[in-house]
C-alpha cells in the first residue's frame, strides 16, 4: 500500500498564504539561445502573499507530474516522484490581507536545473509574516516550467550537459582549494584562479540572463501597481521602499547580480552560493547576507568582504547544499550523495527563516537587529558581520 503523502510545514507567521501564478513576456529580448532564434522571454512567476482566510478552499499540492518525473530522472531513481502529491500550506487566488494598504516585495530564484517550488516552505514563511513573495521560473534553465495556460518547457539538454561537465571538471581544483587556509588579502587570488576557467561558460555568463529575467519582472509589478493593467496587486506593492531579493544556488548569484545591476532591489541574500559572475569581487555597496555551508567560507568569501554597505556571512556547520531547499523533507537519502548533511530539517528551516526574516526586517521595514547584528541564535552557526566601512580588496 502507497503511504500517506506528506504535508510540508505550516507557516510560522500569523497570516494565511495565498498563491497566484503568471506569466509575462519580455518582447524587447529575443534571440537568446540559437536554438530558439525567434522565441520572446516569456517568464512564469508565482507569488505568495498574505490573506486573511483559506475561505475554505483546499491545500496546495507542492509539485506537478512531468516536474517531479524529471527530478526522479536526474537523481536516477533515488528522489521519488511522488513528491507532487505533497499538500504545501497555500490556497489559491485569495484576496489579499486587508491588514494593511500595502506589502513590501521580495524575489526569490531557484537553483540551476530546479524548479519554482523549490523552496516553497521559505516562501510561505515570507508570507506568512507580511512579505509578497515573487518565485521566478526562467526558461530552458529550469527543470520544468509549467505555464498558467498548461504549457510545460522543459530544461535544454545541451545546458544540462554543460552544467554537469563543468563541475565535473573543476571539482579535482575545489577539492584542493578546500585543505588550505586562505587570509582574506590571499581569498580574492586563490578565488579568482578558480573562477578563470568558468568565464567563458554559459555558467557564468547566463547569471546575467537570470538577473534581466528579474529585471523584467520588476518593470511589470511597477506597471500593475499603478494600475496600468488589471491586477489584484494593483496599489499594493510597497515599492517605494525598494525591493528584497533571495535565492539558492545559481538563483543566489542571480540575487547578487540583481542587487549590483539594479537600484530599484536595495538588499539581497545568496544561499550557499558560489558567487559566478562579474560582481564576485565587486563593491555591492547594499546590505547582503550570505548564508550556507563552510562552501561560503571559500567561493563567497570575496563578494562579502567587497562589499563597502552592511554585509553578513552566516556559515552552518554540518550543511551540504540541498539543505537549503525543501529536498531536506522529503528526500533525506540525498546525504548518500553528500548533497545533504547532518542537520535536522526542523532546525534547518528555523536557521534559514529566522536569518532571512531578521535581514529583511531590518532593511526593507527598518526594525532593529538585536545588537546591531545579526545574532548568535543557533549551535554551530556562526555569523560575521561587517557594518558599513570601506572594503577590502
Amino acid at each position: 500500500m502507497l503511504r500517506k503523502p506528506k504535508e510540508l510545514p505550516k507557516p510560522l507567521g500569523r497570516y494565511i498564504v495565498g498563491f497566484t501564478e503568471r506569466s509575462v513576456t519580455d518582447e524587447s529580448r529575443k534571440n537568446l539561445f540559437e536554438f530558439a532564434p525567434y522565441e520572446l522571454r516569456k517568464i512564469p512567476i508565482h507569488l505568495y502573499y498574505p490573506a486573511d482566510d483559506t475561505l475554505g478552499r483546499p491545500q496546495m499540492t507542492y509539485s506537478f507530474k512531468e516536474e517531479a518525473e524529471a527530478y526522479k530522472k536526474m537523481s536516477r531513481g533515488l528522489v521519488s516522484a511522488r513528491s507532487q502529491y505533497m499538500s504545501i500550506h497555500a490556497y489559491r487566488d485569495l484576496p489579499l490581507s486587508a491588514d494593511h494598504s500595502q506589502y513590501p516585495v521580495l524575489f526569490f530564484n531557484h537553483g540551476y536545473l530546479s524548479h519554482m517550488m523549490q523552496n516553497v516552505v521559505l516562501c510561505c514563511d515570507l508570507a506568512s509574516q507580511g512579505y509578497i513573495v515573487v518565485s521566478i521560473g526562467h526558461p530552458y534553465e529550469s527543470s520544468v516550467l509549467k505555464y498558467p495556460d498548461g504549457t510545460l518547457l522543459f530544461a535544454h539538454e545541451e545546458f544540462s550537459r554543460a552544467f554537469q561537465q563543468n563541475l565535473k571538471t573543476h571539482m579535482p581544483q575545489f577539492k584542493e582549494m578546500q585543505q588550505r587556509k586562505f587570509s582574506d588579502k590571499e581569498i580574492f587570488s586563490a578565488v579568482g584562479d578558480f573562477f578563470d576557467p568558468f568565464r567563458s561558460t554559459p555558467i557564468w555568463q547566463h547569471v546575467q540572463i537570470w538577473a534581466e529575467d528579474n529585471r523584467f519582472v520588476a518593470d511589470r509589478l511597477e506597471e500593475w501597481n499603478t494600475g496600468a493593467s488589471s491586477s489584484p496587486f494593483a496599489g499594493r506593492l510597497d515599492l517605494a521602499r525598494g525591493i528584497g531579493i533571495t535565492g539558492h544556488s545559481y538563483g543566489g548569484c542571480t540575487a547578487s547580480q540583481v542587487c549590483f545591476d539594479d537600484r530599484r532591489f536595495v538588499c539581497g541574500v545568496n544561499m550557499d552560493a558560489p558567487t559566478y559572475g562579474e560582481y564576485w569581487n565587486q563593491d555591492l555597496k547594499k546590505p547582503f547576507m550570505i548564508m550556507g555551508s563552510e562552501l561560503m567560507e571559500l567561493l563567497a568569501r570575496p563578494h562579502f568582504l567587497a562589499n563597502s554597505s552592511d554585509a553578513y556571512l552566516v556559515i552552518v556547520e554540518d550543511t551540504q547544499h540541498m539543505d537549503y531547499t525543501d529536498m531536506i523533507y522529503y528526500a533525506p537519502q540525498l546525504k548518500l550523495l553528500k548533497l545533504i548533511g547532518k542537520r535536522e530539517p526542523a532546525l534547518m528551516r528555523e536557521i534559514i527563516s529566522f536569518y532571512h526574516l531578521a535581514f529583511f526586517d531590518k532593511y526593507l521595514r527598518h526594525l532593529p537587529l538585536p545588537d546591531e547584528g545579526l545574532p548568535l541564535a543557533f549551535e554551530r552557526v556562526h555569523v560575521r558581520t561587517r557594518k558599513a566601512s570601506v572594503h577590502i580588496g
